[in-house]
């Protein structure tokens, strides 16, 4: 190199210094005002860049289509809100369905069991049933073959699976050879038999005692309505139609006798049955509830051989049955189905392996980058995340040949509602903050008495219904301040003969049968435990009201207050409230005073006025209602009004106009009929 060449590069030195010093200054300041944290985040965690242009920092997630909007405030509010009811339905949806058995979703935790336990199931269905519902899982199909559940055309929450012959006899094969506790046929006695006999057709009779103990309270019935078919009653329990058809008259007679004998954590509480009672039930259910045709359609079946219980055992678990259903010595798969807690967190394009022996590299627009989690086959779809969760919702082998999952039939409106629940999925919450849970609400802590009150309590099962400190169901009253409000005596004779005090009720208190001694029992512990703190039911003395009090007080209920608008006393007044006929043998005088002085206080959410009532009006509006007693009804009485023919009849007409119609649009996730008061 020359001298003049030299100093010629040297010429260029200061600006090359110059140059070098400004893109180290602007390093430095981009260093400063970098969030370095969120930069790693967005580009090596599971979440990358939204941009197609790389290394940009974009939104983590792509704006989604208007018309799935509500999915976006889904990321943020795991709750439901009122601004969002779509979102809201998508999410009951994913209930409805069981995602949750072989799915993992944001948020949500994995009930116990999500299907029956079919341990015994062998015991309680013949081979020729199973094989009907694994083939077309309904329990009515109309006369031309439409299908339908119980007249109502709805889904039930078992889908339906692409089983073949081969695989509907293997699978009815091993379900019919479940016989962990084998069922001891129980014969009535000759007299019992004869007995019912004389009264006439002992189905009939069976039909009566039926409807007297009000099980449709809790299980549903289809009947004809002018023509038209649908379904009554309750959906506690399963829908009792064509029960008659299903089940094995002996497992029948036990399952009524010793229901915790088949299921221990069944909710069908235990009845106290005389063997006529039992007797006419029976004849009734096997020979009313009832479709001869149910099972024209299915082959003959001969006895399971070992080839077919052991090829059934294998599909149980490929199939994953086994994700909602429990059988002993059958364990679930791990992982079965791809964890979609954060199936709405959008990253691409992205290139994703497809798991086939031939590899296979396909484009999938807005999917999580972490596609590990994900079973990608080939898409005969357009590549679009939204068309690829509705098409495998809809058809799961137009997206995946090999696909286990089953078929899911949906409207439109619910399809679009669903996929924006999916869409709404973000991830698993960040570690040190609270979330609110999703879909499955976490339980509060059990409730469960000691003792001979504790049996009485697992026996009748009163946590099914009515709520204690919090744990329990949500059908019947709250009775965590039971002891507060009624009196000892007056809860006794209710449980041995439950009587509605709100006269349009739909569903009743079934009548258990229940013993004096079993009933006292309870009411004792009620009126002793479950009090509300600074509410003594024995701090107001009852001597003190006078007959002069509660003629003021009469005046004050029915005119100032106008309190007959929504009770009823004698046979008029209003049927928002309860009846009020009986209220000085129900409520305790303490329980009234702090209900007229504040409502909400004792029943949070109560629709129970809080009105401006003096203390002295409240002392005579006690009075008043102290007054108001009627003689107690004899426990068998029902049964006795009902024994003749033109009340049978009544009671039959009765019990059909009253009962509630099921919708088939599904309600809030895990909800039953809502909060009715039996009291």
């Amino acid at each position: 190199m020359s001298a003049k060449q030299v100093r010629r590069g040297n010429s260029w030195l200061p600006y090359a210094l110059i140059a070098g010093n400004a893109l180290l200054l602007a390093l430095v300041f981009w260093q400063a005002t970098t969030d370095w944290q969120a930069l790693r985040r967005y580009s090596q965690g599971p979440v990358r860049f939204a941009s197609l242009q790389p290394g940009t920092l974009a939104w983590r997630q792509p704006v989604l289509p208007a018309e799935y909007a509500e999915g976006s405030c889904g990321a943020c509010h795991h709750e439901d809100m009122p601004q969002t009811p779509r979102l809201n339905h998508g999410r009951q949806l994913i209930v409805k369905f069981n995602c949750i058995g072989c799915h993992r979703l944001q948020d949500s935790e994995r009930p116990a069991m999500l299907g029956p336990d079919l341990t015994n199931v062998g015991t309680k269905v013949s081979r020729e049933w199973i094989y009907k519902w694994l083939k077309e899982p309904r329990t009515l199909t109309d006369a031309n073959g439409t299908v339908t559940v119980a007249g109502v055309s709805t889904d039930p929450r078992m889908p339906k699976f692409r089983l073949s012959e081969i695989e509907l006899r293997a699978l009815s094969a091993y379900l019919s050879a479940q016989h962990a506790k084998p069922v001891a046929p129980y014969r009535f006695s000759p007299h019992v038999v004869t007995v019912a006999a004389k009264g006439g057709d002992p189905a009939d009779q069976g039909q009566i005692r039926f409807n007297q103990m009000f099980c449709v309270t809790c299980h549903a019935l289809a009947v004809d309505r002018g023509g038209e078919t649908t379904i009554i009653g309750g959906d506690i329990g399963p829908e009792l139609t064509k029960v008659g058809s299903k089940v094995k008259p002996e497992w029948l007679v036990a399952w009524l006798r010793n229901p915790e004998g088949y299921l221990e954590h069944t909710r069908m509480p235990q009845y106290q049955w005389s063997d006529q009672d039992l007797y006419e039930v029976t004849q009734f259910i096997l020979k009313k509830l009832t479709d001869p045709d149910l099972l024209k359609d299915v082959p003959q079946m001969e006895s399971p051989s070992e080839d077919e219980i052991q090829l059934g055992q294998r599909l149980f678990v490929e199939k994953g049955c086994a994700e909602c259903h429990a059988i002993r010595g059958v364990q679930p798969r791990s992982n079965f189905a791809p964890d979609l807690s954060a199936l709405g967190m959008a990253a691409g394009p992205y290139l994703v392996q497809v798991k086939l022996p031939r590899k296979e590299s396909n484009a999938l627009h807005f999917v999580p980058s972490n596609v590990k989690q994900l079973d990608i086959s080939v898409s005969k779809i357009p590549k679009f995340m939204i068309s690829y969760i509705q098409a495998k919702v809809t058809d799961p082998t137009s997206v995946t040949p090999q696909a286990h999952m089953p078929q899911f039939h949906l409207s439109q409106p619910d399809l679009e509602d669903l996929t924006m629940a999916l869409l709404s999925m973000s991830g698993p919450p960040i570690a040190g903050t609270a979330q609110n849970s999703l879909i499955i609400e976490r339980p509060h802590k059990e409730f469960h008495p000691e003792g001979q009150v504790g049996q009485l309590y697992q026996r009748y099962k009163c946590y099914v219904c009515h709520t204690f400190k919090g744990y329990g169901g949500t059908l019947a009253p709250d009775l965590s301040y039971e002891g507060s409000r009624s009196r000892r005596e007056w809860l006794a004779q209710f449980l041995r003969n439950p009587q509605t005090l709100r006269p349009t009720l739909t569903v009743r208190m079934p009548h258990f049968n229940m013993s004096e001694e079993d009933a006292t029992t309870i009411a004792n512990y009620l009126s002793a435990t479950l009090q509300k703190p600074n509410l003594d039911p024995a701090a107001v003395n009852e001597k003190e009201f006078t007959d002069q009090m509660a003629a003021q007080g009469k005046q004050l209920f029915e005119t100032k207050y106008a309190c007959q608008s929504c009770h009823t006393i004698g046979s008029s007044g209003g049927y928002v409230g309860p009846s009020l006929n009986n209220a000085g043998n129900w409520l305790t005088p303490a329980w009234i005073e702090a209900w007229l002085r504040n409502p909400q206080d004792l029943i949070p959410g109560t629709i129970e006025p809080r009105q401006s009532i003096g203390e002295d009006e409240i002392k005579e509006i006690t009075a008043y209602l102290l007054t108001l007693k009627q003689t107690p009804a004899e426990p068998n009485a029902a049964v006795a009004a009902t024994a003749g023919g033109g009340s049978r009849h009544w009671l039959h007409v009765w019990v059909y106009l009253s009962l509630p119609v099921r919708t088939s649009r599904p309600g809030p996730a895990g909800a039953g009929p809502g909060i009715i008061a039996f009291l």
